[in-house]
């Protein structure tokens, strides 16, 4: 080594006791008023450790109370973060003095690390993400035993969603507290008294609005363990999901499609128009389900009506498309028609039939017709075709009040609202 080296190190060594030694400059003596010396006596021989009970048999009662400021709803991981101040308060034995020997000092503030403090855990914490039940803050203890600690905690639960009605959703998420150890017979988790849930500075967080919170104290008793109870805080949350911007992508477009259809069944079948508009909204519902896709949380377990609105809409397109292919090839047929497809069109041409029947095809409209009318023979040629084409009225009419009647129904039932 370096002779240089060693003498420094000798050095060093040497002075260390010299510079202890030497006194505190004037101003930066220990200091000696009332409540240093409260402090020091209080924590003198005071272990954190253990209850602060003199007796062991003695309940330590911790009322509770949350001033809720932010929380957070994750529907795809399914987790709830709640930020809040959680207000706790209870006695401590080992922490009372006279305030007359300490010139009349009735509070004093001690840090959590200094003092017994109850470790409150959650139950059905996120077990992804590390949260301890210690917590690390500035407690107020007066002079009969009460300490008061207020810290900053942001407690994340495990919450499963409901998807039903989405995107009007409504979720309810609870919280689950208690001591992970201690017995209710030595720890007794409570609320305060009065305002046990305080929500005068809270702000709601993106997408879901808060409508109300419950407590609950839960007893805590169990068939293993007669004698012993383990009593829990019970927070449930009711959120509803803010749907303007879901419903103006999902709730809309359904309508639409139930529109488009309906109005082509309206549509001659003469008319191309009709069969492109149902195969547009048959395609429609294939790209809406792929957009519904993207959007929907995936780990629900419920599955959205919407969706079963979008499957039992598809059926009904698919079903008016193939009806409107039937339709297009009875108005073709030149065959005489069957007697009783004639009493069927004569029954309802007669009777009060003659009103549901309201989507006509014109018979005159066909180049057949035109051509009889020329030759003085209209009537026989053009008699089959007019009774199919009659039929095929009927068939389309029908056909139109089953779609109606069907799409009112799924409406009432699958479409979700606020």
């Amino acid at each position: 080594m370096h002779p240089g080296v060693t003498v420094s190190i000798w050095l060093f060594f040497f002075s260390w006791p010299v510079i202890n030694a030497e006194d505190c400059p004037p101003g930066r003596e220990e200091a000696r008023h009332e409540e240093a010396k409260l402090h020091k006596d209080l924590l003198c021989a005071y272990s954190y450790e253990y209850r602060p009970v003199t007796d062991h048999k003695k309940t330590v009662t911790v009322k509770v109370r949350f001033s809720i400021k932010y929380l957070s709803f994750d529907a795809l991981e399914e987790t709830f973060t709640v930020h809040s101040w959680v207000a706790m308060s209870w006695m401590d034995e080992f922490l009372r003095w006279d305030p007359a020997d300490y010139g009349d000092i009735k509070e004093i503030q001690m840090e959590s690390h200094e003092v017994w403090t109850p470790r409150m855990a959650l139950f059905n914490a996120d077990a992804t993400m590390y949260q301890s039940d210690l917590f690390y803050t500035t407690c107020t203890v007066d002079y009969r035993g009460t300490v008061t600690c207020v810290p900053h905690i942001a407690h994340s639960g495990i919450c499963r969603t409901s998807l039903t009605r989405w995107p009007y959703d409504v979720q309810n998420c609870t919280l689950y507290f208690g001591s992970w150890m201690h017995k209710g017979e030595q720890v007794n988790f409570t609320f305060y008294s009065n305002q046990p849930i305080v929500t005068n500075d809270f702000q709601n967080g993106p997408d879901w609005k808060l409508l109300k919170i419950t407590n609950e104290r839960l007893p805590g008793v169990y068939a293993c363990c007669p004698n012993d109870t383990y009593p829990m805080l019970k927070y449930t949350f009711v959120l509803k999901r803010e749907a303007a911007g879901p419903a103006a992508i999902v709730v809309v477009p359904s309508i639409v499609i139930v529109l488009i259809t309906l109005s082509s069944v309206l549509l001659g079948v003469k008319d191309n128009i009709r069969l492109m508009l149902l195969c547009f909204s048959l395609f429609g519902h294939f790209t809406f389900l792929t957009e519904i896709g993207y959007d929907i949380p995936k780990h629900g377990a419920d599955t959205p009506i919407i969706l079963l609105f979008v499957r039992d809409s598809m059926i009904v397109t698919l079903t008016a498309i193939l009806v409107t292919l039937l339709l297009m090839s009875l108005i073709k047929r030149s065959l005489p028609a069957p007697g009783w497809m004639i009493s069927l069109n004569r029954l309802l041409a007669s009777g009060p039939g003659k009103y549901v029947v309201f989507t006509e095809f014109d018979p005159n409209d066909s180049s057949k017709h035109k051509l009889a009318e020329e030759d003085g023979n209209a009537q026989e040629e053009t008699k089959p075709s007019t009774d199919w084409i009659q039929f095929a009225n009927l068939l389309n009419s029908f056909m139109f009040i089953v779609i109606f009647l069907v799409y009112f129904i799924l409406i009432c039932v699958y479409i979700p609202y606020d």
